[in-house]
């Protein structure tokens, strides 16, 4: 027990720690753009009128390869993506990381896709005013077909590609950092 302790205690600090960096190595930005947009078109070919809900919307943001750890009572999430405005075009650079404390183990990758529903919901959370959790509509790639999202607080989140042993689809809007293009290497304020 006390060594449980000691693991719980030491790992704290942890949650105060910035992450991962925003965006991509300059060398990687090419490549995890085309992955992200590879990833996008999972999700229209999974989700029935996703490609209407994205056109009208304030923009998207899509992390093609996040991650999820639990070990026993200490747990997280991670992960980069690239924002996009509805009509495809990159505007910027996100990450999430989290650190969450709660019985839980094991690990898994995931792709995550944000739909805000209009410029308002996009600006706030480009400006890190989000907070709250929004509940991911879980997409199984070889399920077939789903609908859309409903917009929960502005925000649509869809999880797909689920692969290994953690469940739950709940992301944490607080958890996001954002980096507009050209700006990718400055110092956060």
């Amino acid at each position: 027990m006390r060594t449980l302790i000691l693991v719980v205690l030491l790992s704290l600090p942890l949650a105060s720690m910035p992450g991962c960096n925003v965006a991509p190595k300059s060398e990687d930005r090419t490549i995890f753009v085309e992955e992200a947009r590879d990833g996008l078109k999972y999700f229209e070919k999974h989700v029935t009128g996703l490609t209407r809900q994205i056109r009208e919307s304030g923009g998207y943001a899509l992390f093609p390869g996040a991650g999820q750890w639990g070990i026993i009572f200490t747990g997280g999430s991670f992960g980069r993506g690239a924002v996009f405005a509805p009509d495809g075009t990159q505007i910027g650079w996100a990450a999430v990381d989290n650190f969450n404390l709660g019985l839980q183990a094991g690990g898994q990758g995931k792709k995550i896709l944000l739909v805000f529903s209009n410029v308002d919901m996009l600006e706030q959370f480009k400006k890190g005013l989000l907070t709250g959790k929004a509940e991911g509509l879980a997409v199984a790639g070889d399920k077939g077909a789903t609908g859309i999202a409903p917009f929960q607080n502005g925000i649509a989140a869809y999880i797909g590609a689920e692969k290994g042993l953690m469940a739950g689809g709940m992301i944490g809007m607080e958890n996001f950092r954002y980096r507009a293009l050209g700006k990718e290497d400055e110092d956060p304020q």
